[in-house]
């Protein structure tokens, strides 16, 4: 008896999945075909489509993606399907679609925003603060933005966007910023100063925590202002500064550069 059981046992569970995987293969297009019919008749089309959150991104581009007209089934729109084709659009960032019934479409956009601009192999690409490549035309509107040197620089990005925030005054005074040997960062300011950022494989004292310290030094100090071409924060305990020529000369007459 326990083996006939065991026999009717594995037979239904085979039927059952037979039937299951035939309902999804066969009668879930059937039954999607039979909702979106449905709300059809009861007046579920769509009849308004609302696009929010562009700037720099022309509706006619988003529109061109879409694929929808006026008139069809609500239920029928593939809502992840328009946002990856949306999202695929240069200057979106994100993009949410959503279904409002009886008969509306909402896409709402977030755009990337302009970080700076990326120099590989002598040409110039806009980036945003997650090193995301945006465009390589119309870069003349973008020329005050700063400039990234370095065929990896962008992937790693975001930390500086990130130290920046904390100090955006002094953050705009920086100019151009060098990945060096694919491992740290120098920030060559607006007068020529380079300061050198530790290696990001330090887990104790990181390039946010050194730039955090230059920023308070910098307050307190008015580093940008001396007769230096160098500021190395990259040892945790000191701090290196190169005189310039102009600045050894008024050291040699007793004078410092103020």
């Amino acid at each position: 008896m326990a083996v006939a059981r065991e026999y009717w046992l594995t037979i239904t569970t085979v039927l059952v999945l037979a039937l299951t995987t035939s309902f999804l293969t066969f009668g879930q297009p059937l039954a999607q075909s039979w909702v979106q019919e449905t709300s059809r008749q009861a007046g579920f089309v769509l009849s308004n489509l609302s696009i929010s959150g562009t700037d720099r991104t022309a509706r006619e581009d988003v529109l061109a993606l879409l694929d929808v007209e006026a008139g069809i089934p609500l239920m029928s729109v593939d809502l992840d399907g328009l946002q990856t084709r949306i999202e695929a659009l240069p200057w979106v960032r994100r993009a949410t679609v959503t279904r409002l019934l009886p008969g509306d479409i909402n896409i709402d956009i977030e755009e990337r925003v302009p970080f700076a601009l990326w120099q590989r192999n002598g040409k110039l690409r806009l980036i945003d603060q997650d090193g995301v490549v945006i465009t390589r035309h119309g870069l003349a509107a973008f020329s005050a933005l700063p400039m990234i040197v370095g065929d990896g620089a962008p992937q790693y990005i975001s930390n500086l966007y990130v130290a920046f925030g904390k100090a955006p005054d002094l953050a705009a005074r920086v100019k151009t910023m060098v990945r060096v040997g694919d491992r740290r960062w120098d920030l060559l300011f607006d007068n020529g100063i380079r300061v050198k950022l530790p290696d990001d494989s330090e887990v104790s004292y990181t390039s946010l925590t050194a730039w955090e310290r230059f920023v308070r030094l910098e307050a307190k100090h008015r580093l940008l202002a001396r007769e230096v071409s160098v500021i190395d924060m990259r040892i945790a305990d000191r701090l290196i500064m190169r005189v310039t020529p102009a600045g050894r000369r008024m050291m040699d007459g007793k004078e410092w550069a103020t």
